[in-house]
């Protein structure tokens, strides 16, 4: 017998259909919240995500760039080096004054020439040519005719320009092999330009630079160009040819050859851009706009399909969470409705118990604040007395500094008297007496005096102690930066140096005014003086390198020696009773004039000096 099925109750029809509802609102409120979330976050990922593929297509613009500034700056150094070589220099000088003929310079010059081109690979020919423009010398490479008169210089007679006026040649390939020119000023100590060297450069490790950033990001590729006239032009490759640039890379090589960088975008090519080297140069990085952004793409798709599989999930974990629920909510309504009633009159005496502790808080706050008040008060009297302590502290340092520069001023003004005695008195009553002696030598001419030998003696004695008082004298009161300023007076003492050491010191500044104010001069020519002194006793090194640098009306000096060097909290431990009276008037000249000094060394590591001060808007006549 057959059992009729049982038809479906209000209650139970009630119950699916909440169960619809319930399921379809929170899908359809889950799919809106995750549709605004994605939306939102892909948009700003994508843009983000957009300037960080640029940026770092920048970044890879920038890094060559630096790469070709380093190549320009290493020419720049070996064209200096090679016109900084002192005596060739005055051979050159007396050429132009009539004093040597043209077959007695080039005799001279040609073996100088060979030595200084072997001081890099890369340097392959070397061309003197005297102040009118005209070859003196030549070895190595010959200067194509048709670049000698376009790198001379300045027109013949004029005087020349800045020691840093050196000027590099559009790339030249002679004989398949690319090479470019460089025009280096040879000046006199006086500044007076005295002749132009022209350096052929070889630049197969400039194109290497190149040639290892071809290829970059799949289809990308890296151009280095200059301008020529109205156009401009790519550099060659290793094989010596050069193709013409893309009309966007021609676009964002002129705007890197005026100075600026950044990104351009030209149909769909993206090409980055950034100045390179120093003599008008400008380099960029292409890339193809698919291949740059193509994997920003697939992140995205991948992330979306990623957001739709959560979403799947979370659907159908909530329909199977809603289907028991919402039977137990039909249930337990009722018992809901009382436990309601009970809960809110548990939360009545919940909330009067609670006024009554924000009263009880009311009253601890406003005892707080009285005894934060109390504080303020004390705390202001006592940062008054710190005030008080402070300008106390002021005063004893302004007072410490004007002892130190006393000491300072009493020292150079010991030195200037020490000087000027040795020079006039002592150096006067040797003069009288060499002078004796060579009277008495010539009285002895016509006789065969035992002392005639002793006498001569003598005087050759004399003669190296007037030497001596006159080195001396120089060194208490260096006269040539009184007369010629601070770059040349370091010339002439960095050539005592030279001449009196087999120190290998290298010289370079820039920017630096003729004259300027005298302590600071003084301070600076004295900190050199010093550290050079301390290298040639203790440090025991081989080279020396000193820059003098001005840069936006602050002067810099910089001294560095590859020797031994020494422990500086050893040093500083026994600064009080060992003697180290030097590095302490090196820093207190510095302190005095309101500059910054700073030194580095360590055992094995040689020493860093850093002097650095402000000279404002020097006087350069």
């Amino acid at each position: 017998m057959n059992t009729p099925a049982s038809s479906p109750t209000p209650d139970s029809r009630l119950s699916e259909r909440l169960k619809r509802r319930l399921f379809l609102y929170a899908s359809g409120a889950l799919l809106v919240l995750a549709l605004g979330v994605g939306l939102s976050v892909v948009a700003t990922l994508f843009h983000q995500l957009k300037q960080a593929e640029e940026a770092g297509l920048a970044h890879i613009a920038e890094t060559r760039g630096l790469a070709v500034g380093e190549w320009y700056r290493r020419a720049l150094d070996l064209s200096r080096q090679v016109t900084s070589r002192t005596r060739i220099r005055e051979e050159l000088a007396a050429y132009n004054a009539g004093r040597r003929s043209l077959e007695e310079l080039a005799a001279f010059t040609r073996p100088k020439l060979a030595d200084a081109m072997d001081l890099s690979g890369e340097v392959v020919g070397l061309t003197r040519l005297d102040r009118m423009g005209r070859p003196v010398a030549s070895v190595g490479a010959p200067v194509p005719p048709n670049l000698v008169g376009d790198m001379a210089g300045s027109a013949p007679g004029n005087a020349a320009g800045p020691s840093d006026d050196v000027r590099f040649s559009p790339p030249v390939v002679p004989e398949g092999r690319p090479c470019m020119v460089v025009a280096a000023p040879i000046l006199a100590r006086t500044g007076q330009r005295v002749g132009t060297d022209l350096v052929v450069m070889d630049i197969a490790r400039l194109l290497e630079i190149i040639e290892r950033g071809r290829n970059v990001r799949g289809a990308g590729t890296v151009c280095l160009g200059y301008a020529a006239g109205p156009d401009i032009r790519l550099f060659p490759d290793g094989t010596g040819r050069a193709a013409a640039p893309t009309p966007s890379q021609a676009e964002a090589l002129r705007r890197a050859v005026a100075g600026s960088g950044g990104i351009l975008t030209a149909g769909d090519e993206v090409t980055a851009y950034t100045p390179a080297g120093g003599a008008g140069w400008g380099l960029t990085v292409s890339v193809n706009e698919r291949e740059l952004y193509n994997p920003l793409r697939l992140r995205l798709i991948q992330l979306a399909l990623y957001s739709l599989l959560i979403y799947a999930v979370c659907v159908i974990g909530l329909w199977r969470l809603l289907r028991p629920l919402t039977g137990r909510l039909l249930l337990h309504a009722s018992e809901l409705e009382s436990e309601v009633d009970a809960k809110t009159a548990t939360l009545k005496s919940e909330l009067d118990a609670r006024l009554k502790a924000e009263q009880a808080l009311h009253r601890a706050h406003q005892e707080l604040e009285d005894r934060v008040r109390e504080r303020t008060r004390e705390l202001a009297e006592a940062n008054e007395a710190l005030q008080r302590i402070h300008h106390r502290l002021e005063g004893e340092h302004e007072q410490r500094k004007l002892l130190s520069r006393d000491l300072i001023n009493l020292l150079e003004e010991d030195r200037r008297e020490v000087a000027r005695e040795l020079h006039d008195h002592t150096g006067q009553l040797l003069t009288t007496l060499r002078l004796d002696l060579q009277a008495a030598l010539e009285s002895l001419a016509s006789a065969d005096g035992c002392c005639k030998g002793q006498l001569e003696s003598a005087a050759d004695k004399i003669t190296l102690v007037q030497r001596d008082i006159k080195s001396i004298s120089k060194g208490l009161r260096p006269d040539t930066l009184e007369y010629l300023g601070l770059a040349q007076a370091l010339e002439a003492l960095l050539d005592e140096y030279r001449a009196s050491t087999d120190l290998d010191i290298h010289f370079f500044h820039k920017g630096v005014p003729r004259r300027f104010d005298g302590q600071k001069e003084l301070a600076l020519y004295r900190i050199t003086q010093e550290a050079l002194t301390n290298t040639v006793k203790y440090a025991g090194a081989r080279q020396v390198h000193i820059s003098l640098i001005s840069r936006d009306g602050r002067l810099g000096l910089t001294i560095e020696d590859d020797g031994q060097g020494f422990d500086q909290a050893a040093v500083a431990a026994r600064a009080g009773t060992s003697g180290s009276l030097g590095l302490t008037l090196m820093k207190e000249r510095m302190v005095q004039l309101e500059g910054t000094f700073h030194m580095e060394s360590a055992p094995g590591r040689g020493t860093q000096i850093l002097a650095e001060l402000d000279i404002g808007s020097a006087n350069d006549a």
